[in-house]
């Protein structure tokens, strides 16, 4: 069961499922990313809000 809840969790949705969208919307805009592969960046930045999100236990930025 918890690797269930691990499969599942924040953190892995970051890693793979927004990290591969972040760099194809990276590559479909042109933005360059300075010599640095895009799906490192959406690593970088789907890992990072994908924990952000495991700490704080909520995807919202505000926690009723």
């Amino acid at each position: 069961m918890k690797l269930l809840g691990l499969l599942f969790s924040p953190l892995v949705f970051g890693l793979a499922f927004l990290a591969p969208l972040i760099a194809q919307s990276l590559v479909a805009v042109g933005m360059p990313t300075a010599g640095i592969n895009p799906l490192w960046v959406g690593f970088i930045v789907g890992g990072s809000l994908g924990l952000a999100a495991q700490l704080r236990g909520s995807w919202f930025w505000v926690k009723p």
